[in-house]
């Protein structure tokens, strides 16, 4: 019973990695001589953004279609402390980014802000330079 549960636990990983490429993985940008961003995917569906120039990291939830990779940054709504939240402070959607996946790099396409006052996106903000992250980890 035991042997039947080890291979049913990694067939289940196996095809989970087939299905999704991005399942720990890290992904720099090398911004400047000691300034490099990166991204990582975990296999729950989140992931991590560290922002170099902003000393700032960014977590959310990820999808991939195809190629098209999409980001769903969560972070705080406002600086304001809200009464109705028990840490204080709300959090939630606040931007979605696009990127293309290519294999070995990740290039962003667009990023667009969640208007919450609306209950809607901004619109696509295109990337008019192009910027790649590059895989360096499984």
């Amino acid at each position: 019973m035991n042997y039947l549960l080890l291979l049913l636990t990694l067939f289940s990983y196996t095809t989970q990695e087939q299905q999704n490429p991005l399942v720990n993985t890290k992904w720099e940008n090398k911004v400047a001589e000691n300034c490099i961003s990166y991204l990582t995917f975990k296999a729950d569906g989140t992931y991590e953004n560290y922002n170099c120039e902003w000393g700032y990291h960014y977590s959310g939830k990820y999808e991939i279609k195809k190629d098209t990779i999409t980001l769903l940054e969560i972070d705080l709504l406002s600086d304001v402390p809200s009464v109705n939240e028990e840490n204080n402070y709300k959090t939630g959607i606040i931007r979605r980014n696009k990127l293309i996946y290519k294999g070995s790099f990740l290039q962003y396409v667009s990023w667009e802000n969640y208007d919450h006052e609306n209950n809607k996106w901004s619109g696509d903000i295109i990337f008019p330079e192009k910027i790649f992250y590059i895989k360096v980890a499984k």
